[in-house]
């Protein structure tokens, strides 16, 4: 048993600067991570690409307007302003206490663009970054709990979060955490699609929040693709495409040309338009980087797919390289995840989310894959989430560990047989086969999403009754794969509900923008049902708050 001001589950870059932003403000700070903090999670494996608007040089009228009109209608004006005003103040502060980001000769940030039209990013080596931010975090007394795998929300008589449950996945202790204030950062879902780095979020923080009561929003939009060679992972899609890559079919052809902002277009538009080439016949897609202008960037900024290249025997930039589209889910670029209001608290008192773990629909809206936003949203969302998690921690007179000392012990592990003859990797393995198919999360239909969820129905019943857990790690596969199930639910639900065209939400059956939902955001929790979805309707200029 643990007992803390604040408490931290996730440790990407959301996370960290979650936990840090605490500690700063005085508070004890407890991080959790299901494997190691700072290597694990997709910050670890990001190609270091932070949106940043600088108003030295960048007109935040022109900025507003893009985000605004890319976001078609259901994002918010003053979270686009939040994110770019903070975010720029949390990059100068890192870059004064030292953490190390490209510049030019004369001082000032190096900036490269990525996906969209105004996508300018400085560029931060993130495993790096997350290395030294482990270090420093030690140094200011936060204790970090590595290799526990967080499986429930704890809430007292009052209704409000007072910690967390788990277990250490090397030796199965039980672990039980109180906490006066709890920040999930465990990023989204990702099904362990087969994009590099994203293979290791599941869902854990979306379902916790959900399953304690807090509202989820932009569900529908939890369908992220970004692309790999077929041959083995790559990352750093969003430098090749601005600096001379593109994607071309089997006749040579760059098809995206034609299509938004060129190669620099959003994941959603490419993504679509490569399926649409092997529907008429022109696949497969080739990754062209014979064009390619700043391979420096890839020695300085992504260590592993420099070491990668090295070690192989593909010729990565002299010939076209066959590319699939690789599914995130929820993780990276996607709207989907935690509604929080502009102090970053959920629905539920006392819990907070940043990161993936929280909804980027409020800043992107129905757009899905721009560059940068994901890390520029983890330092926005944990910066808010740890300060106000702090201060609502200083309120608090005492932890709530009586409450917490009631919980039966058996509660710590809802599945405890091994009978089975199925891992829970293949439960989620077929997971990733439904959800990563271009027919269900990219071009959607009501047929196929309804057959999706049968399949979603019939890989649940295998994974309660028919489970094999032979250890505790094989415990951490069954509680991913119930968590990826329950997100697939969520955004299967949430793809039929909204019956129409939107940015990244496409529906054969419903193929025009309905303006009627404009300004509409459709929101769930337990107490609704996952058949049974809310619209929000919002202003532009309002933020969220709960009573």
């Amino acid at each position: 048993m643990y007992s803390t001001d604040v408490l931290v589950v996730g440790a990407g870059m959301g996370g960290m600067l979650a936990a840090k932003t605490a500690a700063e403000a005085g508070q004890k700070v407890i991080l959790v991570d299901k494997a190691r903090a700072g290597t694990s999670g997709p910050t670890a494996f990001a190609a270091g690409d932070f949106l940043c608007w600088v108003p030295e040089e960048d007109s935040l009228q022109e900025w507003v307007n893009y985000y605004l009109e890319i976001g078609e209608g259901i994002n918010i004006k003053n979270w686009v302003i939040k994110l770019f005003e903070t975010n720029y103040e949390i990059i100068k502060d890192l870059d004064h206490q030292g953490y190390y980001i490209e510049k030019n000769s004369d001082g000032s940030y190096m900036r490269r663009g990525g996906r969209g039209k105004i996508t300018k990013c400085v560029l931060i080596p993130t495993y790096r970054l997350m290395q030294e931010m482990r270090k420093d975090l030690i140094k200011m007394g936060i204790k970090i709990l590595d290799r526990v795998q967080i499986t429930k929300v704890v809430k007292d008589e009052a209704d409000a979060v007072c910690g967390v449950m788990g277990f250490n996945i090397r030796n199965g202790e039980s672990i039980l955490i109180n906490a006066k204030s709890t920040v999930l950062a465990a990023g989204g879902c990702s099904y362990r699609g087969p994009f590099f780095g994203q293979d290791v979020v599941s869902g854990e923080g979306l379902i916790m929040a959900f399953e304690a009561g807090a509202d989820l929003a932009y569900m529908e939009y939890g369908n992220h693709f970004n692309v790999s060679l077929k041959a083995y992972d790559t990352y750093g899609q969003s430098k090749f495409m601005a600096h001379g890559g593109k994607y071309i079919n089997k006749l040579g052809e760059s098809f995206l040309d034609k299509s938004g902002d060129g190669s620099r277009a959003s994941g959603h538009i490419a993504v679509r338009k490569m399926v649409e080439e092997v529907e008429k016949g022109s696949g497969p897609v080739y990754l062209d980087l014979r064009d390619f202008t700043e391979k420096d960037l890839v020695k300085r900024l992504m260590p592993n797919l420099d070491l990668l290249l090295q070690n192989s025997t593909i010729d990565f930039y002299g010939a076209p390289n066959e590319a699939i589209p690789g599914l995130t889910g929820t993780s990276n670029a996607s709207s989907a995840g935690v509604l929080i209001d502009d102090m970053g608290r959920t629905s539920v008192k006392g819990l907070y989310a940043a990161g993936d773990n929280a909804s980027k629909g409020l800043v992107t809206g129905a757009c899905v894959g721009l560059s940068g936003v994901s890390l520029a949203w983890a330092n926005v969302t944990g910066h808010l989430a740890g300060k106000s998690a702090a201060a609502y921690a200083r309120s608090k007179e005492e932890s709530t560990s009586i409450i917490m000392k009631n919980i039966e012990i058996n509660e710590f592990h809802e599945f405890k047989g091994s009978k089975g003859s199925i891992n829970p990797r293949e439960v989620i393995w077929k997971l990733s086969e439904i959800m990563g198919n271009g027919y269900v999360s990219i071009v959607k239909s009501q047929e196929r999403l309804d057959g999706a969820l049968d399949r979603c129905r019939g890989l649940e019943r295998i994974l309660y009754n028919d489970a094999l857990v032979n250890d505790y790690h094989d415990l951490m596969l069954w509680h991913e794969a119930k968590n990826a199930l329950n997100t697939a639910r969520l955004t299967l639900n949430a793809s039929i509900y909204r019956r129409e065209t939107r940015g990244g939400h496409y529906r054969e059956d419903y193929p025009q923008r309905d303006m009627l939902l404009d300004n509409n955001i459709l929101v769930v929790n337990k107490h609704t049902g996952e058949s049974a979805f809310n619209y929000l309707s919002v202003q532009r200029g309002v933020a969220f708050t709960w009573s």
